[in-house]
C-alpha cells in the first residue's frame, strides 16, 4: 500500500484549466493526448491530465492514458481512455462512459503492479457525501483483462484536511 500511495503522488496532476504539466510526458504524447480528448470529447473538451505508463505490461510503457472533462449538468464530467498500438480504450465506471461519476472533481491516478496481472489502474476523484462531512476521495480501479479496461473495484475514503 506504501509503494501505491508513493505511485500515486508521483503521477499526481494538479488541473489548472488547460495547463498540462507533467516533466515525463513528452511534448509528442502531449499533442497526442491533446488531439486524443478532442477527438473523443469534441470541440468543448478540456485535457486534464496525460501520462505515458506501463499500464497493460509492467516495464513496456506503451499506454498513454488520457483524462479529459467535458461540461456536464452539475460542473464538469471525467472521461478518461488509455491510447496504445493504435486503439483507444475508454475507463467507463459508468453507463454514460465517465471515468468518475457526474459531480465528482478528478484529483490524480495511480497504477499499482501485481504479480501475474496486468497492473490496476486507479482513476481519484473528490466527492461529497451528504452523510460525511468534507470531501471524500473516491477510487476506481480498472484491470485489463486482454480486451479492454473493466472495473474491478470501487471505493471511498475521507481525503485528509
Amino acid at each position: 500500500m506504501k509503494h501505491f500511495m508513493i505511485l500515486c503522488m508521483l503521477l499526481a496532476l494538479p488541473a489548472f484549466g488547460q495547463t498540462v504539466r507533467n516533466p515525463k510526458l513528452s511534448q509528442q504524447d502531449l499533442a497526442a493526448a491533446q488531439a486524443e480528448a478532442t477527438a473523443a470529447g469534441g470541440a468543448g473538451a478540456e485535457l486534464t491530465y496525460a501520462t505515458r505508463i506501463d499500464a497493460v505490461e509492467k516495464g513496456k510503457f506503451d499506454s498513454l492514458v488520457v483524462i479529459y472533462a467535458k461540461p456536464g449538468s452539475g460542473g464538469k464530467d471525467y472521461y478518461a481512455l488509455v491510447a496504445r498500438d493504435g486503439k483507444k480504450l475508454p475507463l467507463a465506471a459508468d453507463q454514460a462512459g465517465r471515468a468518475l461519476p457526474a459531480g465528482d472533481r478528478f484529483l490524480r491516478i495511480g497504477l499499482r503492479h501485481e504479480g501475474g496481472k496486468a497492473p490496476l489502474l486507479r482513476v481519484m476523484g473528490a466527492m461529497k457525501d451528504p452523510a460525511k462531512p468534507g470531501e471524500q476521495q473516491r477510487n476506481v480501479d480498472f484491470q485489463f483483462n486482454g480486451a479492454e479496461f473493466a472495473v474491478v473495484g470501487q471505493s471511498a475514503m475521507p481525503l485528509p484536511k
